[in-house]
């Protein structure tokens, strides 16, 4: 039997039980963030909501990560800008407790990328070069893949970046983790192959 805070499926009867056992428990941030994990594959739109309770409470250990769940949960529903906005919460959230960290700032500059949203490109490209201090950083797959998409839309040669972006997808599928769920690997691949020149 699974937790009362995993629910894979969401409705009426799943909700009232999981708020019963919620108004109970101590910790209540961390409990709407594991449920709205769960949700945010099938339940894009009951996890946002989650995550939106979760950020009201404002708890330093959740917080970041709530925000990160509202940016996937958003993209998923296809609201990139709204996602990239929530992204930026929980880039906010880490700059005031900078012990609780996420991937926010990779999801976002993906999404910047493949959204190509010119007017963040400079934002997101200098948190990635902050970031590239740590080598394994920039072998990130959304690193590499926000790197080459910005850099061409750029007119920089990036042609060896979209190669190793492309070499980091190798034998991945839309079942693999490599990139957030809502990342069409299929376009992102053909995109990469133009830039690489393959």
């Amino acid at each position: 039997m699974a937790d009362w805070f995993r629910n894979t499926t969401w409705n009426g009867d799943i909700e009232a039980a999981f708020e019963a056992k919620l108004s109970r428990a101590r910790g209540k941030a961390q409990y709407l963030n594991l449920q709205a994990y769960t949700l945010l594959p099938a339940h894009p739109r009951a996890a946002a909501e989650l995550c939106l309770r979760t950020i009201a409470i404002d708890d330093p250990a959740q917080t970041a990560r709530a925000w990160l769940y509202l940016g996937t949960a958003l993209a998923i529903d296809g609201d990139l800008d709204g996602a990239i906005e929530a992204l930026e919460g929980a880039i906010e959230a880490e700059k005031r407790h900078p012990t609780y960290r996420t991937a926010a700032y990779l999801d976002q500059a993906l999404l910047v990328a493949v959204g190509r949203r010119v007017d963040l490109y400079d934002l997101v490209m200098s948190r990635l070069i902050k970031e590239r201090e740590v080598p394994s950083s920039y072998q990130e797959p959304s690193a590499l893949i926000a790197w080459a998409l910005i850099g061409n839309e750029r007119g920089e040669d990036v042609a060896t970046v979209a190669a190793s972006a492309l070499d980091s997808l190798e034998g991945a599928s839309e079942s693999i983790a490599v990139l957030p769920s809502y990342i069409c690997l299929d376009g992102l691949r053909s995109r990469l192959e133009g830039i690489a020149d393959r």
